[in-house]
């Protein structure tokens, strides 16, 4: 494929003079809600469905967060040799629940240490959202709801029907200049920017 072909968009990154699509985007995810999240923030940037690809925890076999930290030095390694032939991210996404958000960003980096790879770049096009307290918050933050990040918002009427739109929201709100509204949790406030590493 020729990327140079391509028409530039939002999403889309500059390899030197040459406009590309991303080719490979790993989103590892607890579970379908969290996947489906960041997939269709991904689909809004532009990215193609074929680009993207969910892991997600084995539902039944055990936390969904240890399946996360445990496999993201994997998902780490192969962003890295992957990115080095093509343009390649990965998406990391855990709750942080009852935990502090800082708590859970040292946990993955033990994990990489652990693992003998390098602590995360700033150019690196991984990202680490961690919603607190859990993604059904962002969800209800980015559908105008206003919410806290101590109430379990997880038995939410329409949640499901609201992640497409509210991913849409996630796409506003982490533009360069847009006007991000008082009302988002500081967790969601952060991961504006982990979003832009790879949208």
């Amino acid at each position: 494929m020729h990327w140079g072909s391509f028409h530039h968009r939002s999403g889309w990154r500059a390899a030197g003079n040459v406009i590309e699509r991303i080719a490979k985007i790993v989103v590892l995810a607890e579970d379908l809600r969290q996947g489906n999240s960041v997939y269709h923030y991904l689909i809004r940037c532009g990215q193609h469905q074929r680009s993207i690809v969910l892991r997600l925890a084995p539902r039944g076999q055990g936390s969904g967060e240890q399946y996360v930290r445990e496999r993201y030095p994997i998902e780490v390694a192969y962003y890295r040799h992957r990115s080095r032939l093509r343009s390649a991210a990965l998406a990391t996404v855990l709750d942080a629940d009852t935990g502090s958000v800082e708590e859970h960003e040292r946990e993955l980096t033990s994990a990489l240490a652990a693992a003998g790879e390098a602590e995360r770049e700033d150019a690196e096009a991984i990202s680490v959202l961690i919603p607190k307290r859990n993604i059904e918050t962002w969800i209800l933050c980015l559908s105008g709801e206003i919410v806290d990040e101590t109430t379990n918002y997880r038995g939410h009427p329409r949640i499901d029907e609201m992640i497409r739109p509210a991913a849409g929201g996630l796409y506003e709100w982490s533009r360069a200049g847009a006007n991000v509204p008082a009302s988002c949790v500081s967790s969601l406030r952060k991961g504006l920017g982990e979003v832009r590493r790879i949208g």
